[in-house]
């Protein structure tokens, strides 16, 4: 696990949660997300974090977790890390977004109990250098 630095933090923030509409409590507004960016948004008490993370980003380098509030440092974890340490992070952590820079997938988990995983929104500058 690594303690990211705020320059870090800000890279990771601007490259996916910055590319959402988010609601003035810091949440993201899937309402106003294209639904082709959506791939799937349930309860969190109807399934394991774990297994949303095994199933969308299976192979995973490492994955940025960002919590709701920058007094406590975002972290980079591994794949296998991440998943052993899951059940602790949800246990006191009520909200949070972890994200997956090489796949390019957010996961939500909302202080409502939503948990909901979508495509990272890709600007005109993004298309136009692929």
């Amino acid at each position: 696990m690594q303690l990211l630095s705020l320059v870090q933090h800000l890279q990771y923030e601007r490259e996916s949660l910055s590319r959402y509409p988010r609601k003035s409590d810091g949440g993201i507004e899937w309402g106003a997300v294209a639904d082709d960016l959506v791939l799937c948004s349930m309860e969190s008490d109807s399934i394991e974090l774990s297994t949303v993370i095994q199933q969308f980003v299976p192979k995973a380098d490492s994955l940025i977790f960002f919590w709701e509030s920058l007094a406590v440092p975002s972290v980079e974890m591994g794949l296998e890390s991440s998943i052993s340490h899951l059940p602790e992070i949800t246990e006191s952590v009520p909200e949070l977004w972890i994200y997956s820079p090489g796949d390019r997938i957010v996961v939500e988990v909302s202080f409502s109990g939503v948990v909901t995983v979508a495509r990272v929104p890709v600007d005109a500058d993004d298309r136009s250098s692929a």
